[in-house]
């Protein structure tokens, strides 16, 4: 996916009927998937969760956001909140609101937790610097959206904590491994753009 197909991507996305968990949790949270041109490229902003004993997801590449809080309006808000404390971009002045994804379910050690994380989809104008929170961000990276196509990057990661052990599948980009609920958004957000800036039969792109 180039530059050019950005009206596409946001006339499926706005299409799209989102699932919503189906059930009533204790605790809800957002992630925004922001894209933005790099160049000919489309790409997405990824975060490398900081390390803490205490945090299931310690380490792990996500989304930028976290959970709602009381004061946020809406979890569209609480995206927006936590994108601009965690990686200092603030997308009510400089991003676009797009549509809402599919919501999922979260899990931690191999278990469904009482959480439902639910995610955003915004353009940026450009792949913009961050300034990340060093005390929950270890870095950020903006990752090409072809890189998520491409079959050299798809692979495993073997995960264990606690006495549970397990095979994951995860894109390997640039010694960042993407698993668990992010790949499942990534997953499901390339699903629902099939076909989208690929070569048909004949070698041409579609659009």
């Amino acid at each position: 996916m180039t530059v050019g197909d950005l009206p596409l991507i946001e006339e499926r996305a706005r299409m799209h009927r989102p699932s919503i968990a189906d059930l009533k949790p204790v605790m809800r949270a957002a992630v925004a998937m922001v894209i933005a041109p790099d160049g000919d490229d489309l790409s997405a902003l990824l975060i490398e969760r900081a390390k803490h004993p205490l945090d299931p997801w310690s380490g792990h590449m996500a989304f930028p956001g976290g959970r709602h809080d009381a004061t946020d309006p809406s979890l569209e808000r609480t995206a927006i909140r936590e994108t601009l404390e965690e990686v200092g971009i603030d997308l009510m002045r400089h991003g676009r609101f797009v549509a809402r994804l599919d919501e999922i379910q979260a899990q931690a050690r191999g278990r469904n937790l009482d959480m439902v994380v639910s995610p955003f989809l915004f353009f940026l104008d450009h792949a913009r610097e961050t300034v990340p929170d060093h005390t929950e961000v270890a870095a950020t990276l903006w990752i090409p959206l072809r890189v998520f196509r491409d079959e050299r990057y798809k692979g495993t990661t073997h995960f264990s904590r606690d006495g549970f052990g397990m095979d994951f599948p995860a894109f390997l980009y640039e010694g960042r491994t993407i698993w668990g609920l992010t790949y499942r958004m990534i997953c499901g957000f390339l699903e629902m753009m099939r076909g989208v800036g690929e070569p048909d039969a004949s070698g041409a792109r579609s659009d």
